[in-house]
């Protein structure tokens, strides 16, 4: 095996992503809109984000209501132009383990974590205000293949954000744009059409054999895949119209969703064409980011880079 595709593998058993989001405020117990002014009595995230930081610094850290997860700043990369990026830690405890050392076949413990201690991993996100809308906040979110921290992060600044406004409802929002899935369909490769059934067709389930075997728990999919890629089909995929693909009647195999493998700048994209309203911006970015051989740590300065280059070309220009 060459030392590229093993370095693919490694890369990919780690798998680093961004996934963006849109925060919005609403006055509580209605679905009218505020802007950020009117929550924080200024829209610079220069003034927010000091107050914030306070928060979920080493000495105030945050935890969620079980307490089996912490949060808190690890280091600020860089805050201007109304744009904040920082590294973050989160942490989950659970019963005690070992920490053991392997020599050949020998295992040594060389030390536990407690109950009360916690396993921290460190995340790269990104906030960033419009400052001619400033009605909401963009959130980048780092995540690796199974781990994340969003859901820690919302409760955070929720709280937080209620400290600074009683009358605040914040809602986190995967970011969907209309232009932006259209511009990636126009610019970019489509490598492969995936059809996925959920569940399996009538002639698949002799060929699953088992007392306990229900269809409901596995997947089908029908992949074709083109060397020179799907171009005729650009102008047939639009956002607010799924039409196109409802049409492709397949042979024996009734499929639920559709999904277009999208190459664009050198990243992949899953996109979903059967739902193309649901169209989130999120980036498999691990091609571009070194990963440090001792840690297995990614170097969070390519992950800025990458975290920017979205932000300025493929969010901002359409927000």
């Amino acid at each position: 095996m060459s030392s590229k595709i093993k370095e693919r593998e490694k890369k990919e058993s780690i798998a680093i992503c961004l996934n963006c989001y849109k925060i919005r405020f609403y006055e509580k117990n209605t679905k009218k809109e505020k802007d950020i002014s009117a929550v924080y009595g200024t829209s610079k995230l220069e003034d927010i984000m000091p107050i914030f930081i306070k928060k979920i610094d080493t000495q105030d850290v945050f935890k969620n209501k079980s307490e089996d997860r912490i949060l808190y700043l690890n280091k600020t990369l860089n805050l201007k132009d109304n744009t904040y990026i920082g590294i973050i830690m989160k942490g989950h405890n659970g019963p005690q383990t070992l920490i053991d050392e392997i020599a050949g076949s020998k295992v040594t413990t060389v030390n536990t974590v407690s109950k009360d201690q916690f396993h921290c991993l460190p995340y790269l996100f990104l906030l960033y205000i419009n400052k001619k809308r400033p009605d909401s906040i963009i959130f980048i979110a780092q995540s690796y293949r199974q781990y994340g921290f969003k859901e820690i992060f919302e409760d955070c600044f929720t709280k937080f954000t209620n400290l600074q406004s009683t009358n605040t409802t914040v809602k986190f929002a995967s970011l969907s744009i209309a232009s932006l899935f259209e511009k990636q369909i126009q610019e970019g490769f489509i490598r492969s059409l995936r059809f996925v059934k959920h569940g399996l067709s009538k002639n698949v389930e002799g060929i699953i054999k088992g007392d306990n075997t229900i269809a409901e728990d596995y997947q089908m999919e029908l992949k074709i895949k083109s060397t020179k890629g799907f171009s005729f089909i650009k102008k047939s995929l639009k956002y607010d119209d799924a039409s196109f693909i409802e049409q492709i009647q397949i042979d024996d195999f009734d499929y639920n969703d559709a999904y277009a493998d999208v190459i664009i700048g050198g990243r992949k994209r899953v996109m979903n064409v059967t739902k193309p309203s649901d169209f989130a911006a999120a980036y498999d970015i691990t091609d571009d980011v070194a990963i440090d051989s001792n840690t297995k740590l990614p170097n969070f300065d390519d992950i800025m880079k990458q975290a920017l280059d979205i932000l300025n070309n493929d969010l901002i220009p359409y927000l």
